[in-house]
């Protein structure tokens, strides 16, 4: 007995139908574009010495650290707000002339690390009309001393010998991302 393949379908094509498919895909992508967060925030790591890291480390796990913040204004100057055992105190710089007064900032930030030797975190408050240039040379102050003037000390975590180094603050913080 013989077959007849002629019966048989030549063509086993069939059309797929993408229009449900890209109405999806054109409906969640901009969805997807709307939930994208508008605010970028980057984090800049620089290179510290590793005493001063590990310095870094321990006074973080501290519950009871002092904590410092620093608000910048283009009316008012900068007021540094010092908290410690439940205490809160401030010392302000006022303004030289109408610009903010640096030598004046840098001066307290020298005299608050030597009070504060374990503290190496400063959380800055910029006002909304202060300047990104201003912003940044107010974090220049803060973070260094200059060449020719004396090192800080901080005793050293494994050791607890004295560290000399140039670093005040090293780890500056934005405490008004979203400008609250």
């Amino acid at each position: 007995m013989r077959r007849s393949f002629g019966s048989r379908v030549d063509d086993a094509t069939f059309e797929l139908n993408l229009a449900p498919m890209l109405d999806i895909i054109v409906s969640i992508v901009p969805m997807l574009l709307m939930s994208v967060a508008f605010v970028h925030i980057t984090v800049v790591d620089t290179p510290v010495p590793q005493a001063v890291e590990k310095a870094m480390a321990a006074a973080d796990e501290k519950k009871d650290q002092v904590q410092i913040l620093l608000a910048v204004s283009k009316e008012t100057g900068y007021r540094f707000t010092i908290s410690e055992k439940g205490e809160t105190r401030d010392i302000n710089i006022a303004l030289k002339g109408k610009d903010l007064d640096l030598d004046g900032l840098h001066a307290e930030s020298v005299n608050l690390k030597k009070k504060y030797p374990d503290v190496f975190k400063v959380e800055l408050n910029p006002a909304e009309n202060v300047p990104l240039n201003e912003i940044v040379a107010t974090m220049d102050q803060v973070r260094t001393v200059g060449p020719k003037e004396a090192k800080v000390v901080f005793n050293d975590v494994d050791t607890g010998k004295p560290v000399e180094t140039n670093l005040v603050f090293p780890d500056v913080v934005f405490g008004n991302v979203n400008g609250g």
